[in-house]
């Protein structure tokens, strides 16, 4: 198939998805990029991840970005792993030209473009120990910045710098004037979390959320503390953009983008 005549046709696939941006995010780049596709949302239950994929390759789908908790099985049906990706061994995008399925991290384009965008400064404290704590782990270690890393089990941390208990975070913060702490968990989609960190700790320093839920009213309160603060929305979309670049060939602009998602989060999702 013509992908440029036909339409491209991608998607998010993971369990559950209760609601994404990606779906606009996507349809944005379509549009600005004057590429004609669609994107979809495609709830899988974990056991029939394998079976869904292919599936929905032989259907017409050329790409997929892949959330919790497929990205295990996800390296399981590729052909080939490329670049970070290969690594990290954590994948969050996959594509396929009809034989085989390529691999992909575009957490690690994400991150380190959050880093320049927001000019975080070292050191930073990564608390997490998932996917996105490997990715924000491996930028920091290319580009050579200090970084410690936080953890409720470090004996279960498999990243490249060395993983301390999640609760001397707040004694290596004393010790320090200035830096990022970077929430690389899952702590703040839902509304009322509380962040386990002394937050007069975070005075003149920056606190650095990958998520993006707009409600969390411990992060949105800590401006009042007079620490930096920023949200992931920057990352979601630059991961988003080097997804679409490796599906379509095409880098799209994300600057609307960016724009239109922020209203969109302003309005609540």
């Amino acid at each position: 198939m013509d992908d440029t005549e036909n339409g491209f046709k991608f998607g998010l696939i993971g369990w559950p998805i209760v609601y994404s941006l990606s779906p606009l995010i996507h349809e944005e780049f379509f549009r600005s990029s004057g590429l004609s596709g669609e994107y979809a949302p495609y709830p899988v239950f974990p056991d029939r991840f394998r079976k869904s994929v292919l599936e929905l390759f032989r259907n017409g789908v050329t790409g997929l970005n892949v959330t919790y908790p497929h990205k295990a099985a996800a390296a399981e049906i590729c052909n080939e792993i490329s670049g970070d990706a290969e690594v990290l061994g954590v994948i969050n995008t996959i594509k396929t030209d009809g034989r085989r399925i390529a691999g992909y991290n575009t957490d690690t384009y994400g991150f380190s473009r959050y880093i320049d965008d927001n000019d975080l400064s070292e050191p930073f404290f990564v608390v997490g120990s998932g996917g996105a704590a490997r990715a924000v782990d491996y930028i920091l270690r290319e580009r050579r910045l200090q970084c410690e890393l936080f953890c409720r089990n470090p004996g279960n941390w498999t990243g490249f710098s060395s993983a301390t208990k999640l609760d001397e975070l707040n004694d290596a913060l004393r010790k320090t004037d200035g830096g990022t702490v970077v929430n690389a968990t899952t702590i703040g989609w839902k509304n009322d979390d509380v962040f386990p960190v002394d937050r007069s700790l975070l005075e003149n320093k920056i606190f650095a959320d990958l998520n993006y839920n707009g409600s969390w009213q411990w992060r949105n309160s800590l401006r009042s503390d007079s620490a930096a603060v920023y949200t992931g929305e920057i990352m979601l979309v630059h991961q988003a953009a080097r997804s679409f670049e490796i599906w379509t060939g095409t880098m799209p602009e994300i600057a609307e983008v960016l724009e239109i998602v922020r209203k969109r989060l302003e309005e609540g999702l």
